[in-house]
């Protein structure tokens, strides 16, 4: 990767104050209409201020208020409430820190008292929507994105809608190569029109080696499990791990072929994510910021980049290179400079592009022992950024889009940060699991069904068919 200097200059949130402040300024004329309900700002503001100002909050105070405003209307107030309380504490230790001693330890444990009572007393009211829960979440993250603090995090589904293989198919190819086909062994050797001035070298294949028997066996006990549907994520991670401990790096040339076999092209999806990338002007921040505030994926393709780079838009790749964050700008970003305004795109398991690259030093998490690397001590490198600066920030929202949340080590980091800041969530485009349409859903079967994310901190914003997932996305808009 180019040198590119990993900078949050033009992402500084120092001059931020509240949601409610980032939705105004971002907010276009009118209300904002979101399927059968208004999500907005609320006529009966100044009875919502006299609320949260009280000393004490009744229950019944609240619940009266919540039935006599508009659900919508009311949802933006508590949300924008519980956003302002954590953005108070976040200013508070910035001042701290700027003033010497620490800000008070209990701070955040009062203002996250305040925003899980705020968070509980409506969930009834949320509750009893059913499935236009789904509109209220669309339309408080309209105005969330364009303030530029929602981002994207992209799974293995956003390259599978993109025609690419799945997880489990990745592996299966990889491992059903090398137990038909093993690996070559080769050497570069001078051909024979090399000169002393111009020494030219050819690879050339020497040999052949096979899989040792265990891993052989091994291997195979995984293909079957795979060709039967019935492998777990442990199943496919040893899969990996046995393709790792045979090729090392050189196992990501191959990987690198299949992303891209058949000129694959950006899916649906990277095109309607890209389409949401274009730079925002928000007015109370003082400038102009990326359309998201991060894309991050967990996908070594370059996809995602190359959806940004067809629209003209500057981005950069963000990856490990050794212990490094190390940026790859197209070449619009390059232009502007490190601390131009671009897309960053993370990619937290590593990061291949299309054109030719060196690989190396290029840190891939695929393997059992890459995985415990990356996740089995204290966060660091990417992973850790990415999750301080975004999905831990009280502040920050994500959209999580083709995420299975079978990674447990993820949904652990994301029930911590859901316990420390209770009321603040992130969501998640995810398929309904029932027989019959969502939108016939009852209350209890969208509670049933949404308990298992909502426990990490994630919404869901179901739908019924994967060929809506890009509309939903450009829904933001």
């Amino acid at each position: 990767m180019p040198a590119w200097r990993h900078s949050r200059g033009p992402y500084s949130t120092a001059r931020n104050h509240r949601f409610r402040v980032f939705f105004l300024a971002a907010a276009p004329a009118g209300n904002e209409v979101c399927a059968a309900m208004i999500v907005g700002p609320s006529k009966r503001r100044r009875d919502w201020a006299s609320l949260f100002a009280a000393r004490r909050w009744q229950p019944e105070e609240f619940a009266r208020l919540v039935e006599s405003d508009e659900i919508g209307s009311a949802f933006f107030e508590i949300e924008s409430q519980i956003n302002g309380l954590y953005r108070a504490v976040q200013m508070a230790e910035a001042g701290q820190r700027q003033a010497g001693p620490r800000a008070d330890g209990d701070c955040l444990g009062e203002q996250a008292l305040k925003a899980r009572w705020l968070s509980a007393a409506f969930e009834p009211h949320r509750a009893a929507l059913g499935p236009l829960q789904r509109d209220l979440d669309l339309g408080l993250m309209r105005w969330i994105r364009r303030a530029s603090c929602l981002s994207v995090v992209i799974g293995a589904g956003a390259t599978m809608d993109a025609g690419g293989p799945s997880w489990a198919a990745l592996v299966r190819r990889l491992l059903a190569r090398l137990s038909e086909q093993g690996r070559e062994i080769g050497e570069l050797r001078l051909t024979a029109e090399s000169t002393p001035d111009n020494r030219e070298y050819r690879r050339v294949v020497t040999g052949n080696e096979r899989l040792p028997a265990d891993a052989e066996s091994r291997a195979r006990t995984v293909l079957a499990l795979i060709d039967a549907g019935t492998a777990d994520v442990e199943a496919l991670m040893e899969g990996a791990q046995i393709c790792h401990d045979f090729l090392g790096q050189a196992l990501f040339t191959d990987l690198t072929g299949i992303l891209y076999e058949g000129q694959r092209r950006p899916g649906a999806i990277h095109q309607a994510i890209a389409e949401l990338a274009a730079p925002i002007a928000v007015a109370d921040r003082g400038g102009v910021f990326p359309g998201w505030d991060a894309i991050i994926t967990y996908n070594f393709d370059d996809l995602m980049g190359e959806a940004l780079d067809d629209l003209g838009l500057a981005r950069a790749a963000y990856a490990m290179r050794g212990k490094q964050l190390a940026g790859d700008p197209n070449e619009t970003a390059r232009q502007r400079g490190p601390n131009g305004l671009h897309q960053p795109i993370y990619h937290l398991h590593g990061y291949t592009p299309r054109r030719l690259f060196l690989i190396t030093q290029v840190q891939f998490v695929f393997a059992t022992s890459q995985y415990t690397r990356t996740y089995g001590g204290s966060l660091d490198g990417i992973v850790g950024e990415v999750f301080a600066r975004c999905l831990a920030n009280p502040v920050r929202h994500a959209l999580y889009v083709g995420c299975s949340f079978d990674d447990e080590a993820m949904n652990d980091l994301l029930r911590q940060a859901a316990r420390a800041l209770p009321g603040r969530y992130h969501y998640a485009l995810l398929r309904w699991p029932g027989d019959a349409p969502f939108a016939t859903a009852t209350a209890d079967e969208v509670a049933h069904a949404s308990a298992r994310y909502v426990s990490i901190g994630v919404r869901p914003i179901w739908f019924d068919d994967f060929s809506e997932i890009p509309g939903l996305i450009r829904s933001l808009a």
